[in-house]
């Protein structure tokens, strides 16, 4: 009985790291034709067309939908407790509720959106119902060549009823990478993308995330054309990874809009920008700002100090003196790009 007990354990055991396993280990290896510039026989197309179908029987169930507020964009689980990378005009700021439409799912599971990079685009969601979700993996994106076979999946106007995610399948026009901060990061692809297929996932021809869709077409510089598209590339998630799980805001300055009465030698308020955290707060010209989080605020300069090192989209709450009344404001801090 002992025997036959250890047994099973070895077997569940198994099973359950073959159940961990990302999709993209399930999927053959790459024939040479998928190296080539294009197939040159039927044969070698006929081959080429049964490994694009492998590759994307594995990868489909990984390509979910998200709805985020009122708008629908696309995302990849790249983990099997539900990571899910995007684009960050699609997750947008950390906190907000996700509606996450899996494939063969009757109903979206709850998600959460967690950090992003406004600059680069990036962006990130977690599934919040527990369970164990299918997923593939991130591969590098650095060394990717202009001319290399790639896949794309999304969600192109959004989720619709019996329709799985659907396939293009294309080539890298001009891959761009350049250390973070310094800009023109991505990835060019002429895969046929449109409106909804923002944040889904860019495959290599093994099934493994690559990029993730930015910006599709009429793209200054490039054109308007919907098959040249903008990826992140995958390098940028995986150099911001620890930060995005964390809910951060990357890649840009806290920001409240207002500026200093002249003259005043107290935090005094002079203009406050329309619009802006502050004007949504309801902090007002004239208003002097006594404390910053129970932090005493001795004047503009120091105010300043202590915003520089403020999260972007935190709460912080305002003691501050309006006339001859003293009042607490809570203001949600902003943010603009660096």
């Amino acid at each position: 009985m002992r025997n036959r007990l250890l047994a099973l354990a070895v077997i569940l055991s198994a099973g359950l790291a073959f159940a961990a396993e990302p999709v993209s280990k399930l999927i053959p290896a790459p024939p040479t034709v998928v190296t080539k510039a294009q197939p040159d026989s039927v044969d070698e197309l006929k081959t080429f067309q049964k490994h694009v179908h492998a590759v994307i029987d594995k990868v489909i169930p990984c390509t979910v939908c998200l709805q985020v507020g009122g708008a629908s964009g696309s995302g990849v689980i790249v983990s099997n407790d539900g990571i899910i990378l995007t684009a960050g005009h699609v997750s947008g700021e950390p906190g907000k509720k996700v509606a996450v439409f899996i494939q063969g799912r009757s109903k979206p599971v709850d998600g959460i959106t967690l950090g992003f990079n406004p600059g680069v685009d990036s962006g990130m969601v977690k599934i919040t119902e527990k369970g164990d979700y299918p997923y593939t993996e991130v591969a590098p994106s650095r060394d990717l060549k202009e001319g290399t076979w790639v896949i794309c999946t999304g969600h192109p106007g959004g989720i619709k009823k019996d329709r799985p995610p659907v396939v293009r399948v294309g080539k890298i026009g001009k891959p761009s990478y350049n250390p973070p901060g310094e800009g023109g990061t991505f990835i060019q692809t002429d895969c046929t993308l449109v409106g909804g297929d923002s944040g889904g996932p860019l495959f290599d021809m093994e099934g493994r995330v690559i990029g993730i869709h930015s910006r599709i077409g009429n793209t200054p510089g490039v054109g308007a054309s919907i098959a040249q598209n903008m990826h992140v590339p995958s390098d940028r998630f995986t150099e911001e990874w620890d930060a995005l799980v964390k809910g951060e805001v990357l890649g840009v300055n806290p920001y409240l809009g207002v500026v200093m009465q002249e003259g005043a030698k107290e935090c005094k308020l002079g203009r406050v920008t329309p619009n802006s955290p502050a004007s949504r707060a309801g902090l007002k010209e004239g208003d002097i700002v006594l404390k910053w989080g129970g932090k005493d605020v001795g004047n503009y300069d120091e105010m300043l100090k202590i915003l520089a090192d403020a999260k972007p989209m935190t709460e912080v709450t305002l003691e501050v003196k309006r006339g001859d009344e003293t009042k607490e404001i809570k203001v949600k801090i902003g943010y603009r790009q660096k």
